[in-house]
């Protein structure tokens, strides 16, 4: 593991997600299921990080749940989270919209195994009291407050709609108001046209759709932002103003987790920007966002928080029928902060590029870019490097010509 006497060192990884493709390789027999090697080749990458913390973009609630079967609800068997813990990954978030895929009953059943698995967690929550309790890690005599929050639970899709007396087992951003419209609007088309749409999907699925329209070079999905303002709710962001005070109170270094942002689309939305800068005006020393499936920029703000609006995707399946290629989805970031152990301030931070690779089976495996290049031929490695640099640049905000392939790039 890495050490200094001076330093601390903390990494963060993006969406970890199991989706149809890598669940159907990743089964042996019966309900045996292997998910190591989707960890092997990064594995010796977090040994060199004190704390590594991912979003965890799935649950895991049990067989009897039923395992992932639609392309936008998930739930994975349970030896993912035992690959994950294995991997030497410390601590996931939890605060998704894929948190209620199976409800409040999925929520808990997670939570469960997790803890079964001894991998630390925060952003949905048991109980009323783990809600109210600030998650901080003391790591070699600095405490680090990581707080975790998302957008949405995907109402719209699972119909999961949390009373009054259930919100606290969610970190949300804002209220369930605008999925639980769209919700609401899909079980009660108004239009003749949705009407037809509704009754077109009780018999064919989503994924069946998406084929059609890709076989027929259709547009089979469409990258967006999250630009719509209208449902922030002051009640919400009071909450979080709070746990960020709270945070700042018992800890030297207050991270925020942030699960917000529209899908497949290189640039954040309005409202990702507005968070941003609400956690900056609040005094949290960095944010790590994720959700939008590729990697978005980092930055400076105002105030001097460091904010990376979306890390990208650490392990989605690239054969999966809904993603967006053009902006490369299978190319990840992971930042390494950098903590001096006295001043208790950042001292530098750096970031790692990682890419999936999928085979022909659909199994996946994450590789570090410097690692990666040295099992390719020529033109491979020309393209990752191509790649690399346009993740690098868009990351930065950056305009190089080329980038030379290393583990660790500087940032600040």
């Amino acid at each position: 593991m890495y050490k200094n006497k001076e330093l601390i060192k903390i990494s963060f990884i993006g969406d970890i997600m199991c989706e149809m493709p890598l669940l159907h390789a990743s089964h042996i027999k019966n309900d045996e299921y292997n998910f190591d090697d989707v960890f092997k080749e990064i594995k010796p990458i977090f040994e060199q990080s004190d704390y590594v913390v991912g979003n965890l973009e799935t649950i895991c609630a049990g067989k009897e749940l039923e395992y992932s079967n639609h392309i936008y609800s998930f739930n994975t068997p349970d030896q993912f989270v035992q690959s994950i813990k294995n991997s030497g990954i410390n601590l996931v978030t939890t605060a998704t919209n894929h948190s209620l895929d199976r409800g409040v009953e999925g929520l808990k059943r997670n939570l469960e195994t997790l803890n079964k698995y001894e991998v630390e967690n925060t952003g949905t929550y048991l109980t009323k009291e783990q809600r109210e309790k600030i998650f901080y890690k003391e790591i070699d005599g600095v405490k680090v407050a990581f707080l975790n929050y998302t957008y949405g639970t995907n109402t719209q899709i699972n119909g999961e709609i949390l009373n009054k007396n259930e919100l606290f087992h969610v970190g949300l951003l804002k209220s369930q108001k605008s999925e639980i419209e769209q919700y609401q609007l899909k079980q009660n088309p108004k239009s003749l046209k949705a009407k037809i749409a509704q009754l077109f999907f009780k018999f064919v699925s989503l994924e069946k759709w998406f084929k059609i329209k890709k076989i027929f070079y259709k547009t089979h999905n469409k990258a967006f932002q999250d630009n719509d303002l209208s449902y922030i709710d002051e009640e919400y962001l009071e909450v979080i103003k709070s746990d960020i005070k709270n945070a700042k109170d018992c800890a030297d270094f207050t991270i925020v987790c942030m699960h917000s942002g529209g899908q497949f689309h290189p640039e954040p939305g309005k409202f990702s920007q507005f968070m941003m800068e609400f956690m900056d005006e609040n005094g949290v020393d960095a944010v790590i966002g994720n959700h939008p499936h590729v990697v978005q920029r980092a930055e400076k703000l105002s105030n001097g928080m460091f904010g990376a609006y979306s890390l990208g995707n650490f392990s989605i399946s690239p054969s999966s029928v809904y993603i967006i290629h053009e902006d490369l989805p299978e190319y990840s970031v992971m930042p390494h902060f950098y903590l001096d152990k006295k001043t208790k301030k950042i001292k530098n931070i750096t970031f790692s590029i990682l890419k999936i690779v999928e085979d022909k089976d659909g199994g996946i495996t994450v590789y570090p870019i410097d690692k990666l290049v040295d099992k390719v031929d020529k033109k491979t490695e020309e393209e990752i490097t191509y790649n690399a640099t346009i993740i690098y640049n868009r990351f930065l905000g950056d305009n190089k010509n080329y980038l030379q392939i290393k583990q660790e790039y500087l940032m600040f």
